[in-house]
């Protein structure tokens, strides 16, 4: 599928691709490139076809990452990659294997625009290009080499998520993985036996481990507090006033008909 977003090579390579054995000859983006200076990125990859589990939990994880201010890198593959990226909004950046003037996978194509606009797209490939098996591999590894840690939720042995852990481990990035049951996950299972991954058992405790003392806490939030019984927003309004606008802005908080609900 033709995209119609409009694209440019970026002035400078990123310091993180010049470490890589193949450095990309250039770099093409769309949308904001601010993001590129975020202090932390954090990749989430995984498979295709996530349980439920899985995309609850890569849902909440990514969400609470973006909420603060980090950037969840991806590549907008379907399954755990697009769910993440989707949660992250707009604090989300897609390397996408195609070039920008296509986009692929056609199926994401609703969240791929919306990355465009509020995130952002890079590509090594200038246009025209739909991808080839290898270029998945070139994709995975510009996502892994981007992030500073890297999270797999679920995958599969004989997978691309695989091949993304084994850059991640000859990059020295850290590797976490969610707990799964035994005859589920068998590539995330692998890495946890081979302690070669972490296994992220609490979000909050991991999201505080990676934040620190600067973690956005929401939990002891009046205004949060108050709408988890979804008030109207007349009555929240009366009680907060302007900072509850404020919320909707920033996506805290969500109106349907006429009620307030936490979008935390």
């Amino acid at each position: 599928m033709k995209s119609n977003f409009s694209f440019k090579p970026l002035d400078s390579m990123p310091e993180a691709f010049k470490k890589l054995k193949k450095t990309p000859k250039n770099i093409y983006y769309t949308g904001n490139i601010k993001l590129l200076d975020a202090a932390l990125k954090i990749a989430i990859v995984g498979t295709r076809r996530p349980s439920t589990y899985t995309k609850n939990f890569t849902l909440t994880i990514a969400k609470k990452i973006s909420q603060n201010k980090a950037v969840v890198v991806s590549g907008g593959a379907l399954g755990v990659d697009i769910v993440s990226q989707n949660a992250a909004l707009p604090n989300t950046i897609m390397i996408s294997p195609s070039s920008i003037d296509i986009i692929y996978p056609s199926a994401n194509a609703a969240i791929i625009n919306k990355i465009a606009e509020q995130g952002l797209i890079l590509s090594e490939y200038e246009k025209e290009y739909m991808p080839r098996d290898y270029s998945f591999i070139e994709r995975n590894r510009l996502v892994i080499a981007l992030s500073d840690f890297v999270i797999i939720p679920e995958a599969s042995m004989a997978s691309g998520s695989m091949q993304s852990a084994k850059i991640a481990k000859d990059l020295n990035k850290p590797i976490f993985v969610f707990p799964q049951r035994l005859d589920e996950s068998s590539g995330t299972n692998y890495l946890l036996q081979n302690s070669l991954a972490q296994v992220i058992y609490d979000i909050d405790g991991f999201i505080k481990m990676i934040f620190g003392d600067n973690v956005n806490n929401t939990q002891n939030d009046e205004i949060l507090l108050f709408c988890k019984n979804m008030p109207t927003f007349e009555e929240a309004y009366l009680q907060y006033g302007e900072r509850v606008l404020e919320y909707e802005l920033e996506g805290k908080l969500i109106r349907e008909n006429g009620l307030l609900r936490v979008n935390i």
